[in-house]
């Protein structure tokens, strides 16, 4: 649900929200979970995530999360999923 919470939160088209409601929906039906701990590295570091560590078929949606990512910061919107990236974040801009 992590991952869902935060692709919302960087959807800006309706591509985005198309593949979040796939992602939703095969969330619901799949008997298989996604490894906590390989979510909230992903969601602290997200450009340097390898998608290759979430088993198929969620791969596909790390992928787009990870674009989503990347798009957004060159559009100038940042987000933040979890408290350690945005202090991270905040120190890096705070010492430059």
């Amino acid at each position: 649900m992590k991952l869902l919470e935060a692709m919302r939160k960087l959807s800006i088209d309706v591509n985005d929200r198309e593949i979040c409601k796939k992602l939703d929906t095969l969330m619901v039906t799949s008997k298989d979970d996604l490894n906590l701990a390989n979510i909230k590295s992903l969601l602290q570091s997200p450009l340097e995530f390898d998608p290759r560590e979430i088993p198929d078929p969620y791969t596909q949606y790390v992928k787009h999360f990870i674009y989503m990512v990347k798009r957004n910061e060159k559009m100038g919107i940042q987000k933040y999923f979890s408290e350690e990236e945005e202090k991270s974040r905040k120190s890096k801009k705070d010492s430059s």
